[in-house]
Formats: structure tokens, sequence, C-alpha cells
């Protein structure tokens, strides 16, 4: 789909999700033949985590884009905005990779004033990350509701995409927040059982799993709304959205409460 190129198509944005799809089977790779560990995991785990990660952000800002009215994606401030967060995008991943490649940590790393800017860079980068949904989240709910309420229960795909890029913004910006703060994902015990291939705790508090449910919303939502849709009049698929929101904003905000007094998940 990405392929498919859009008239209010970004190419920093095209480019950098496309950077990180190269990046993935590029760290898959150096994860089966670089045997380096650095803290308790593979040394390209990480950077592999996060180049998915990316990808499938900028993913879904690219087609969430398309959703809005053609004057705003093609104008000066959408086009400027989603060029900038493409350049996040590829910082991030770059910045990953060269880190992982040197055998040291890319966040919580002051070791050298290249590790300290380019880490502080890194998480102004973040802010921008979850910020821009929140504005496209924004702009494509103020279109949407243009039309008075009918015409925003008529659109369950659109009313899910503003929805669940406002709760990835916010959310993604609660949980990165305390991960900042507590200088590290970590609450209480570090070691112990962990998550397979995501390598959550699973014996102590892990910010880490309220972030990506705060982050995913921008997906989660979308494809619910697309079950519901399949099944449901339009006019009940959106009207069950609220809950459906609501509950996983509760949901991601639990399981920070309990990351944050250092208890496992379950």
């Amino acid at each position: 789909m990405l392929t498919m190129i859009h008239p209010g198509d970004t190419p920093m944005l095209r480019w950098a999700v496309l950077l990180c799809l190269v990046l993935i089977p590029t760290a898959l790779v150096l994860l089966i033949v670089d045997r380096r560990v650095l803290g308790d995991e593979a040394l390209w785990l990480k950077p592999l985590k996060f180049h998915l990660s990316l990808a499938v952000h900028g993913a879904t800002i690219l087609l969430a884009a398309r959703l809005l009215p053609e004057a705003w994606h093609t104008g000066a401030i959408g086009r400027i905005g989603l060029g900038f967060f493409g350049a996040v995008i590829v910082y991030e991943a770059l910045f990953l990779t060269i880190q992982a490649a040197r055998g040291v940590r890319s966040h919580f790393n002051d070791t050298t004033p290249f590790d300290a800017i380019g880490g502080t860079i890194m998480a102004a980068g973040a802010g921008v990350l979850v910020a821009v949904p929140i504005v496209l989240g924004l702009a494509l709910g103020a279109s949407l509701f243009r039309g008075g309420w009918d015409a925003a229960v008529s659109d369950p795909l659109r009313l899910a995409t503003a929805l669940g890029l406002v709760l990835a913004g916010w959310l993604g910006a609660q949980t990165g927040g305390a991960i900042g703060a507590n200088g590290g994902p970590l609450v209480g015990r570090s070691v112990g059982a962990v998550m397979p291939l995501t390598g959550w705790s699973l014996s102590g508090g892990d910010y880490r799993i309220a972030h990506f449910l705060g982050i995913h919303a921008m997906q989660a939502l979308p494809l619910i709304a697309l079950a519901f849709m399949a099944i449901l009049p339009a006019a009940v698929a959106s009207a069950l959205l609220l809950p459906v929101a609501a509950g996983w904003a509760a949901l991601t905000l639990a399981a920070l409460s309990r990351a944050a007094a250092g208890l496992p998940p379950l």
C-alpha cells in the first residue's frame, strides 16, 4: 500500500517508513550473527523492536493523513509537520543502529558527549512522535464532526482513527514520560521471568507494557472499528467505539499504575 503514491504524501515520511522496513531484516540478521549482549538481552534485539515499532508508527500516520481533507495534508503546515515527523523517525532509527553497532545503550546513556547529546535529541524526538498523532487526530475529528453527529457516526473508521490517534498521543506521552522520569522502564525487581521476544518483566514493574498499549491505540481502534463494521450498522459501531476507547485508556492506565507500584502485569 505504501508504494501507491498519494498526492498528499510527504516524501520524507514515506522514505522514513521504507528505511525502517530495510533496517528490520538488517537488525534480524545482525541479531543472529552478532552474539554480543548488552545488559540482559541480545544487542540487536532493541533496535529490531524499535524499527518494527517506528515502521508501524510512521505507516499509520502516513495512511491516517490520507483521511483528512486534501487542503489539510497538501498544505504547507501539514506537509512540513509530517516531513519533520518523518525526519524524527529517520534520526531515531539511525541513532539506535549506530549505538547498537558501537555496543552501547541508546537511552539513558551519558557516558560520552556523543551519547548524551544523541540521547537528548532522541528524547525530544519522542515528544514529536506523540504530539503529531494528537494534532492529526484532532484535525481528523474536527473535519469529521463538521457535518454534525449524524455525519460522524456514519463513518466509524474515521471516527476510530481520530480517537486512536488522540489516545495514542496522550497515553504515549504519559507512559513515555514515566519511563523518562524513572530513568528506565523497570521498577522494583530487575531480574526474574521475562516475556519472550519483548523482554518485558513478569516479576516486577515494567512501564514498557503500558507504553506499548498506549501508543498502539492508533492501530487497535481502527481494527476494532473494521470488525464492528463487518457485523453492525455504522451508527451502532460508532456508538460502541466510545466505551471501547475508554476501556483501552483504562487498561493502559491500570498497567501504568501497576508498573509504578513495582507490580508485574498480572
